[in-house]
This record gives C-alpha cells, sequence and structure tokens, in this order.
C-alpha cells in the first residue's frame, strides 16, 4: 500500500507542476487582457449607441427606421457585454478558478502522509 502511494505521488506531482505553471500564466494573461478587453468594449458600446440614434433618430445619417442600423446595434451590444468585465474575462477566471481547485485536489493527494 505505501509503494502504490509512492508511484501516485511519483506520477502525480509533474501534472500538479504543469497546473501551476498553467494558473499562474493564465491568471497574468487574464487579469492584463481584461483591462484590453474593457477599453474595447467601451468603444464597441459607443458604436451600438451610434447605431441606436441611427435607428431612432436618423442621426447623423438622416434615415429613420434602418433595420440594418438595428441589427448593427444589438449584435454590438451583445458583444460589448461579452468583452466587458462580466463577460468572457469572468468565464475565464470562472474556468482558471476550477483549475486551481483540481490543482489543489492533486496537491493533496500528493501530500497526504501515512
Amino acid at each position: 500500500m505505501k509503494a502504490l502511494r509512492i508511484i501516485a505521488k511519483i506520477l502525480l506531482f509533474p501534472l500538479s507542476l504543469l497546473l501551476t505553471i498553467i494558473v499562474a500564466v493564465a491568471m497574468f494573461a487574464v487579469e492584463r487582457c481584461a483591462s484590453i478587453l474593457n477599453i474595447l468594449s467601451g468603444i464597441i458600446f459607443i458604436s451600438a449607441l451610434a447605431g441606436y440614434s441611427q435607428y431612432l433618430f436618423g442621426w447623423p445619417m438622416g434615415t429613420t427606421g434602418d433595420v440594418s442600423s438595428l441589427q448593427f446595434a444589438i449584435f454590438a451590444t451583445v458583444f460589448a457585454f461579452l468583452l466587458s468585465p462580466y463577460g468572457l474575462p469572468t468565464l475565464a477566471a470562472w474556468l482558471l478558478g476550477k483549475l486551481d481547485t483540481l490543482n489543489d485536489a492533486i496537491k493533496s493527494i500528493v501530500t497526504i502522509h501515512g
């Protein structure tokens, strides 16, 4: 039984090390990319507001009720939400949290004394 535990520790250590490195690098990348995505989200949302104003008021082109500008505005609003801090960065942080939980479970298996 003790030999089986030693074999499990030897086999799981590289996986734990790899997961630790992957989670650390990915967390760094998510934190940096979230700020860039936030700026892009604001720019896209401003263009969505322009699409809504085109559809409702005809500004700046002078034609109201253009369905293509409404479709663009709805698409841009959804896309801006996905790029906002509540969209893809939150999903990435959640997935990284799950990977970190898996890594902690592997580390607890590796460090069991007995």
